[in-house]
């Protein structure tokens, strides 16, 4: 990561502790990946999860979002999701289309993942031990918030337009990408977010936003009580079940584990 300097302007103001060096192993492929690979599950493999040690941010506000997801790339049709955010102190719910949702939780045991494979009647779950054996390490600040604190500061203020409020505006490049970020700091969300890259454009426009859940939006886990349930710790002994397949995956783009031999 490239070190800030006095030509850099310093990213928009965070809040949360130091980031670790393999932070957002997955929500981050889910922006920055859908612009350089592929749609369906890049922008599904999900987010990682912070280990116990890491240091515990500041309270977030909590909120309900909805984004409008757009990818886009030559000689493609745009591609269109609704991702919703649900957040509060101990659990995050991102619902990622309507195929897919993955409910994040902490408690004193360390943080753990229910992934919803809604197509497949399924509920891929990652206790904290397990994510600690994978080696999964993010952020829960960076996790909350749909863009890396680490990427903001390799971004340089612009003038915002008048019409965004508060909202700041950064702009830069991170790799290869062209990142276009209106950051909201009441709300510790983007506003729009674009990246661009060789592979095309993954756009995050922010479509609504509520204090708390509002009537009439998917609840997190709504309707998954007769699921099965799969321990993501035995994914070795279930080679043969084409969901354990298909979750191991999503694990594997998001880099949480080696690719798969068959």
């Amino acid at each position: 990561m490239a070190s800030s300097s006095a030509a850099v302007v310093a990213g928009p103001a965070r809040r949360g502790g130091p980031r670790l060096p393999r932070l957002l192993r997955g929500l981050a492929r889910a922006a920055a990946g859908l612009a350089a690979a592929g749609w369906a599950v890049a922008a599904m493999a999900g987010a990682g999860v912070a280990s116990p040690a890491a240091t515990d941010p500041a309270p977030l506000p909590a909120l309900a979002a909805q984004f409008r997801v757009t990818l886009s790339r030559p000689g493609q049709a745009p591609r269109q999701q609704t991702w919703q955010l649900v957040r509060s102190a101990d659990q995050i719910s991102w619902q990622k289309g309507p195929a897919t949702e993955e409910i994040w939780r902490r408690d004193s045991s360390g943080i753990r993942l229910a992934r919803v494979m809604r197509a497949d009647r399924h509920v891929i779950e990652y206790s904290a031990g397990e994510l600690r054996a994978l080696e999964v390490a993010v952020d829960w600040a960076d996790l909350a918030t749909l863009f890396p604190a680490a990427q903001m500061r390799q971004l340089r203020a612009r003038p915002a337009p008048q019409a965004v409020g508060k909202a700041q505006h950064w702009l830069g490049r991170i790799g290869a990408e062209q990142v276009d970020l209106l950051w909201d700091p009441v709300a510790q969300l983007p506003a729009r977010l674009a990246r661009s890259g060789p592979g095309g454009r993954v756009l995050f426009e922010r479509t609504a936003l509520q204090a708390s859940l509002p009537p009439g939006w998917p609840q997190p886990g709504a309707g998954i009580d007769d699921f099965q349930r799969v321990d993501a710790a035995d994914f070795g002994d279930m080679g043969y079940n084409p969901v354990v397949r298909k979750a191991q995956a999503l694990d594997e783009r998001a880099g949480w584990r080696r690719p798969h031999a068959d």
